[in-house]
């Protein structure tokens, strides 16, 4: 598998001052489960409720938020995926919202070790999520059991991980710490790449917004995405979910008319700004990272997000956060140029 991301350090801003000035983002994040748990929390269901205060926060491509959790007793759990909720056209093999899917079990699990409780899933045969079907389908049974790990991630950082939009520092995470974040990808059977080329990030940047644009002239990606665009703060309120304009730092006006009136972006004055904002809104990166390795099937779209999440974690714990460039590896165009640009091939797994 490859993840290719760009790194960078926050400006000084904290989650919590950011939901507290924010509070539609904290509600848009809990909505797949209010409907579930209108009832009293009986004693049956607080443990898992605990544990989903924690889960809630894991991010999921696009901001789909796909998972349901149907509690069958203080121990047992069966997670469920909502079909409506999969972008089959740009995860035509659902592979990527089964990385989102393992990673909400992933933080289940990691919420649960401060308990001495460990998640265990039992997963669904099926190769690849059925978004065809008219019910939820299921993603795999839970259960809870004794754990005796002494040693875990604190479940807090579940919290404080963030996907940023905000601009960069300019600061180089230090060499030791990349290092330890090579091993620890290693140890799920990846590959962690990371280069400060100035000439390599220049040239990625400019291949993310080409690529961005190129995707956005296609209709069939452009109708899918419109589903999950919010370009106000009434929209965000109301759906709870999808792409705001005000988490990705972007005019509410602009997103709207890129997206519902494309056609005049398709060239131009307005074709040369889109790129530009996009080139700009990069500015002081000094980092990219890639991972590699297998990313053919289920066990490793499984495999892929557990070591995501944990690595995520880990990179919280050094002050580090990321912005994910998965166009690049999603439109395979893209993907054959940035390995043309690193000089590499798939002999350590797909990207």
């Amino acid at each position: 598998m490859l993840v290719y991301l760009i790194t960078k350090l926050f400006k000084k801003m904290n989650r919590q001052s950011f939901i507290a000035k924010s509070s539609l983002l904290a509600a848009g994040l809990m909505f797949p489960f209010h409907k579930l748990f209108a009832s009293s929390k009986s004693e049956t269901q607080s443990i898992w409720l605990e544990l989903l205060d924690y889960a809630r926060w894991c991010p999921s491509p696009h901001n789909v938020q796909p998972w349901k959790l149907k509690i069958n007793s203080a121990s047992q759990a069966t997670l469920l995926y909502d079909p409506k909720r999969i972008p089959v056209i740009v995860d035509a093999d659902t592979s990527f919202t089964m990385v989102g899917m393992s990673m909400f079990i992933e933080c289940l699990d990691i919420a649960a070790r401060s308990k001495g409780l460990r998640v265990i899933a039992s997963h669904s045969s099926e190769p690849k999520l059925n978004c065809k079907r008219k019910d939820f389908g299921v993603f795999a049974e839970l259960s809870l059991e004794p754990s005796n790990q002494e040693r875990f991630l604190d479940r807090e950082l579940i919290k404080q991980r963030r996907t940023s939009r905000l601009h960069y520092e300019g600061k180089l995470i230090p060499d030791n710490q990349c290092l330890d974040l090579v091993a620890k990808a290693k140890s799920y059977g990846q590959h962690w790449y990371f280069s400060s080329d100035a000439a390599l990030i220049h040239s990625v940047i400019v291949l993310n917004s080409e690529t961005i644009l190129g995707r956005a002239d296609d209709a069939e990606t452009m109708a899918e995405m419109r589903q999950w665009i919010r370009t106000s703060d009434k929209e965000a309120a109301e759906k709870k979910d999808g792409l705001w304009s005000r988490a990705n730092a972007t005019s509410g006006k602009l997103m709207h008319n890129f997206f519902y009136h494309h056609e005049r972006f398709t060239k131009g004055w307005k074709r040369w700004m889109t790129k530009n904002m996009l080139n700009k809104g990069m500015k002081g990166t000094q980092q990219i990272v890639w991972i590699k390795g297998a990313f053919q099937e289920r066990k490793d779209w499984v495999n892929a997000g557990i070591m995501l999440q944990n690595l995520w974690l880990e990179m919280t714990t050094l002050g580090i956060y990321l912005h994910p460039l998965g166009t690049i590896v999603t439109t395979p165009e893209a993907k054959e140029k940035f390995l043309k640009a690193i000089n590499e091939n798939e002999k350590d797994g797909d990207l």
